[in-house]
């Protein structure tokens, strides 16, 4: 029987490997028919935002790629939080990728509805 596991990523994609680490994981839980689930909150919302350019620059991979390869593995589109949102000045519009938006006052229990939680 498949786990359902939540992946929590809480921290920016420019400052370390944890974003891609993350990214990683997800899909290589989905590709073994794990049901899996991103959450984004705060700095890593900006995972989702179209930067390229900024990843050029910064001489980093452009991580936000694997999120595209997310339907494909049958993973649903990342979940961010409104307050990641609001913190950060973006409107859904922004997002380069589709993305659930989700109360924060909902995480609790949003979190306790997944047998493991997994936090990069």
């Amino acid at each position: 029987m498949a786990a359902s596991i939540l992946v929590w990523l809480d921290s920016s994609p420019f400052n370390n490997q944890q974003a891609r680490e993350a990214l990683d994981y997800t899909l290589a839980l989905a590709a073994v028919d794990h049901q899996v689930q991103l959450l984004l909150t705060g700095p890593a919302v900006m995972l989702l935002l179209p930067h390229q350019d900024v990843a050029t620059q910064l001489q980093l991979k452009d991580m936000s790629k694997a999120i595209g390869l997310f339907e494909l593995y049958e993973v649903p589109p990342p979940m961010v939080t409104d307050q990641a949102l609001q913190h950060y000045r973006l409107e859904a519009q922004q997002l380069a990728y589709t993305a659930d938006i989700i109360a924060e006052k909902q995480l609790t229990a949003l979190v306790s509805g997944y047998q493991h939680i997994v936090r990069f």
